[in-house]
């Protein structure tokens, strides 16, 4: 009987990412985090019992048949199965620089009593910032560690980083109050808000809804701006001889009668003195509680819609950053949306059908000749296996043994891996030539979809999306754009989901307010449909701590490789 000699290659390759973890359901990437940091003995003891990597070591082993090969190679070492290359089990984790607190210290309460809180990776406002939380959110940290530049004192989050209770941290020892905290975002979702659409010009947002001397004055103020719009000038509604007869009705002329004649129309008496009258200074303006940043929204911006409420015998919207608008002003909208595919056990060739009319799909008959068995739209994703000649026309054979006419289908091409990226490295390919986005694991695409890159424009202001390779250097479940282009206008779109900048304001992120995807369309940046964009997020490193908002790219934890071609 041969002695088979056994060699465990691999412990605990089964769970080796943290997101992956997390989305089929063992916890949250901190979670796992804190569970592989604190127990990484157990869990190799765990993983050497399972029946899963493999036999026992104490089992005895089972004698090869004749006709089996021998695992024990010709210089007599044993032989090994190449492992996949698999991830750090801390892979896209934040890591800052002192390590979380344990969790019996997280004894206060932290609010985030500003649109954005910082946190910073030591307790000194200097230190580089390791991401931020949204308004409203809520949040268990430890008691006040002292540090320069916050005279309140820093507090430790669970995840590590600290924020400031100078700079818009609220700490006290039970939860702390809010009126009407806004709605937290929905990150369970693809689109993390509701969105309106403002129809009308020159609306007011109010960072709380104001009262009725308030309003009045901004309607006068919103006249204003309409009249200067338009290019109107205004008719004055009161003169000096309206402010003369209301202060003196006798120094006013009686106007004579139409019928009388010329000759008995009497010349006025002159009139008495009048009394002098005080002048009474006019009332200063109101200090109108607007926005400060963008007091007065255009036709056209949007703005994320947390609660609809009723106050002073009006209608209002409050937004999901705190704001309130007139409901009159807004229009709930119906995002658009487009999503990609997962790539399980699918690999080159593939693509997507890109015929405006979508194509025909076929079967080979017994006689040689094509027959029609189906149909497939516009941007149906397509699983090929080769590409075949048929009566002097190209045809890709599909999966299932169907076919197709090539010229009607946007093939992805396979990219080699890039220089400097490991085997076990997630990264990002976007072509320009295809509006496609191919994300790999190494040399394994995993996910593929249609995007919207920059159009052409003028010479002067031009819209193209940079090619190039970069990483991802911040993640924000949602951020605001907006700007003034000489085409395009102003324009502003509160709360944009799943923001991935990899240069400078270039950025991947969700697109909810088109589905024009697989042709150019954008600023410059890279659009997806907000499932698409939502199912990168959170692939992509480094990886969003759980109740945080938004994510730095820092020493230790890069961001996902971004590769952009022609």
């Amino acid at each position: 009987m041969r002695k088979l000699r056994l060699s465990l290659l691999l412990l605990c390759q089964a769970s080796c990412d943290p997101v992956a973890d997390a989305r089929q359901g063992r916890g949250s990437a901190d979670e796992v985090a804190q569970q592989r940091t604190a127990e990484p003995e157990q869990a190799s003891a765990e993983a050497a019992r399972s029946p899963e990597v493999g036999p026992s070591l104490d089992a005895e082993a089972t004698p090869l048949q004749d006709d089996e090969p021998s695992p024990v190679a010709d210089d007599g070492n044993a032989y090994e199965e190449e492992a996949e290359p698999t991830a750090p089990f801390d892979y896209g984790l934040i890591r800052p620089s002192d390590p979380p607190p344990d969790p019996s210290l997280l004894t206060m309460h932290g609010l985030a009593g500003y649109e954005v809180v910082a946190i910073y990776d030591k307790p000194d406002l200097s230190s580089y910032k390791l991401g931020y939380l949204r308004i409203g959110q809520r949040i268990r940290v430890t008691p006040k560690v002292e540090g320069p530049g916050c005279p309140k004192g820093f507090h430790q989050l669970p995840q590590g980083g600290y924020a400031c209770a100078s700079k818009g941290l609220v700490v006290e020892a039970k939860p702390p109050y809010m009126y009407r905290p806004p709605a937290p975002p929905r990150v369970d979702q693809s689109l993390p808000y509701d969105y309106g659409f403002v129809r009308s010009w020159n609306v007011p947002m109010w960072w709380r809804v104001p009262n009725s001397a308030e309003l009045a004055q901004a309607t006068d103020e919103r006249a204003r701006l309409e009249a200067a719009r338009e290019g109107v000038v205004l008719a004055a509604t009161a003169g000096p001889a309206a402010e003369l007869a209301e202060a003196n009705p006798a120094a006013v002329a009686k106007l004579p009668s139409v019928d009388a004649e010329p000759d008995s129309i009497e010349p006025a008496p002159a009139p008495a003195a009048a009394p002098p009258v005080a002048a009474v200074p006019p009332a200063p303006p109101l200090k109108l509680p607007l926005s400060p940043d963008t007091p007065w929204l255009e036709r056209g911006f949007f703005v994320t819609l947390s609660e609809k409420i009723e106050e002073s015998g009006r209608a209002w919207w409050r937004t999901a950053r705190g704001a309130f608008l007139e409901a009159k002003y807004l229009s709930a909208y119906q995002a658009k949306d487009f999503q990609g595919n997962v790539l399980e056990d699918v690999t080159f060739p593939f693509g997507y059908v890109m015929s405006k009319e979508g194509t025909k799909v076929f079967e080979l008959g017994e006689n040689g000749k094509l027959k029609k068995v189906g149909a497939l739209e516009r941007r149906t994703f397509v699983a090929l296996s080769e590409e075949t000649e048929i009566e002097g026309k190209a045809y890709m054979v599909t999966t299932d043994g169907t076919l197709l006419r090539k010229d009607d289908l946007r093939l992805a091409e396979p990219q080699p891996l890039p220089e400097g990226v490991q085997p076990w490295e997630r990264w990002i390919d976007v072509s320009l030539a295809k509006q496609m986005l191919v994300a790999y694991e190494g040399t394994r695409p995993v996910f593929v979809t249609l995007v919207s890159t920059g159009r052409r424009n003028t010479a002067e202001e031009p819209f193209d999306t940079p090619t190039g390779r970069w990483r991802i250097r911040s993640k924000h479940v949602s951020t605001t754009m907006d700007g003034n282009t000489a085409s395009d206008g102003s324009y502003s779109i509160q709360d944009v989901p799943w923001a991935m900048f990899f240069q400078g304001s270039y950025a991947l992120h969700g697109a909810f307010w088109h589905e024009g995807f697989g042709r150019v369309r954008s600023h410059g940046c890279i659009n997806l449909g907000p499932t698409d964009a939502r199912w990168l997020f959170y692939w992509t490193t480094p990886f969003l701590p759980e109740g945080w908002h938004g994510v730095h790219a820092h020493e230790g934890s890069p961001g996902t490789t971004v590769i952009v071609r022609p």
